[in-house]
């Protein structure tokens, strides 16, 4: 037997005994993106009102202004925080808070946890991106909603990454994964603690429900967000931007599956794809 499969049963067990304890330790939404989401619960919110509460916070202030002077606002700086949130809409700027707390969560003292979860990153950028264009592309629903669950989907692996490194720690040399073996583990144990952190963030039902349902298709509503986020995630693995390894005969396969579900072209969704990695330029220079 493989000293990875002793090992994942353990991560998996000390995972469930800590949620069902609540002891599960994760990391706490930023004080100020938590007074800002309040705020934007109201949709009839003052935006002067959001700006303000911004301007305490010098990064997240910077984090805004920027991202409503990329291209896709004609690249003109924004005057002004207000003008920022206009520019922005309320709703991306949920999103946008949201993006930059999970950022920080995918960073690591631990050199190579660090560089493996910069693949991890960038890859659940790549399918919140793809996720967004394919529910627009459909009209379906909320795209934010598809956006937020493609970006989380893998926000569980930092933390569990932490976890088996410490797990390593303390059984000494007993144990020396190899990359390949470390990586193995995270995936079979990841997905309870990204609904858990989703839960502790008070994220909207349906990402989390998304989050939840996306390692698999679902037949009910076959446009919901956790079937165009698993669309969007082979999609995206096919197109070079994978973190890790995959099978790519199950990968063709979740396409085919996902544009019968979907009812897409080909020609289509060819043509999302190809333009992918101008958009997450676009993103990751907000960032």
């Amino acid at each position: 037997m493989s000293i990875v499969e002793p090992l994942t049963a353990e991560i998996a067990r000390i995972i469930r005994a800590r949620i069902d304890a609540d002891r599960l330790v994760l990391p706490a939404f930023p004080a100020t993106a938590t007074r800002c989401s309040q705020l934007l619960k109201d949709p009839n919110v003052n935006t002067k009102r959001v700006a303000t509460l911004l301007e305490s916070d010098p990064v997240f202030a910077a984090l805004v202004l920027r991202a409503a002077s990329t291209a896709n606002f004609g690249g003109q700086p924004a005057a002004s925080l207000e003008q920022a949130i206009g520019r922005l809409g309320l709703n991306s700027l949920r999103s946008l808070l949201i993006q930059a707390a999970a950022r920080a969560i995918f960073e690591s003292s631990d050199r190579a946890i660090n560089q493996r979860m910069a693949l991890v990153w960038k890859h659940s950028v790549a399918v919140a991106v793809m996720a967004r264009d394919i529910a627009a592309l459909m009209q379906a629903g909320d795209g934010e909603t598809a956006y937020l669950a493609g970006l989380l989907h893998d926000v569980g692996k930092p933390i569990v990454a932490g976890m088996l490194r410490e797990l390593e720690r303390s059984l000494g040399r007993k144990v020396q994964l190899t990359p390949e073996q470390f990586t193995a583990a995270i995936d079979q144990t990841h997905r309870p603690v990204g609904i858990a952190l989703a839960e502790k963030w008070n994220l909207p039902a349906d990402v989390i429900t998304a989050i939840t349902d996306c390692s698999e298709y679902t037949a009910g509503d076959r446009k919901n967000a956790a079937n165009i986020v698993r669309f969007a995630n082979a999609l995206v693995k096919k197109h070079g931007l994978a973190s890790g390894s995959f099978d790519s005969d199950d990968v063709g396969a979740m396409i085919m599956i996902g544009r019968s579900m979907l009812a897409l072209d080909e020609d289509v969704v060819g043509r999302l794809a190809g333009g992918l990695n101008q958009r997450l330029e676009a993103i990751t220079t907000a960032a």
